[in-house]
């Protein structure tokens, strides 16, 4: 680990400081203070980008970190995040790589990979959904519609189906809760076989009827 600088600026306290995350700053996405890292000094933004990239997993906070900092070196470690990570970092990573490069046939498929391995509890699905929305392509609906079905997790098969419904325009948010459409997502995790299979039915007859703006 490289030593801190001799006479630190103001900027370069303010940010270190940033980094010290309590429970409070983690609970509310308090973010690191990156207007700070407008003032640091070329030196100082070597330090931070080498502190940063040694670690073993980014967090989203050293995604944007990383991206200000704009090193060559930050920017290779955040597309390192972006290949490897499919947490909320990682996601947020890999949106860098749509933007620099379009929405192109290689992107889809990492996409669509990083949808396969998608957990809950990891800050990565209001990112996928945010991509999703945005490139709601055959393939990637027929992802959705996969985990929907048979994820290892509950509560992305949940969630899944949910964001379905409302890229189908039956819901006015991925998050639903309502009596109408609640326990039909629910029975996508049932342990009754035929209570599953008219979960899913159901969830395919809604996909294939949208609802009209």
């Amino acid at each position: 680990m490289s030593l801190p600088p001799r006479n630190p600026t103001a900027a370069y306290v303010r940010f270190k400081q940033s980094m010290v995350l309590d429970y409070d700053k983690w609970k509310d996405g308090m973010p690191y203070d990156i207007p700070a890292l407008s003032q640091v000094t070329e030196e100082e933004r070597d330090l931070l980008t080498d502190e940063i990239c040694e670690r073993s997993s980014l967090d989203w906070r050293d995604v944007e970190a990383l991206r200000a900092l704009a090193t060559p070196k930050a920017i290779k470690r955040v597309g390192k995040a972006a290949e490897k990570q499919t947490d909320g970092a990682g996601i947020e990573a890999f949106m860098d790589d749509i933007e620099s490069q379009g929405w192109t046939d290689e992107i889809e498929t990492r996409f669509i990979e990083k949808l396969e391995r998608a957990a809950s509890m990891t800050g990565a699905l209001d990112r996928l959904y945010e991509i999703a929305e945005a490139h709601p392509t055959e393939a990637v609906r027929k992802q959705l519609l996969r985990n929907a079905r048979i994820s290892s997790d509950e509560t992305v098969r949940y969630s899944m189906g949910a964001f379905l419904l409302y890229l189908a325009g039956h819901v006015d948010s991925h998050y639903v809760f309502d009596t109408d459409h609640r326990p039909h997502l629910l029975n996508l995790n049932s342990d009754d076989y035929k209570t599953y299979k008219a979960a899913v039915a159901w969830l395919e007859d809604k996909i294939a009827h949208p609802k009209k703006p």
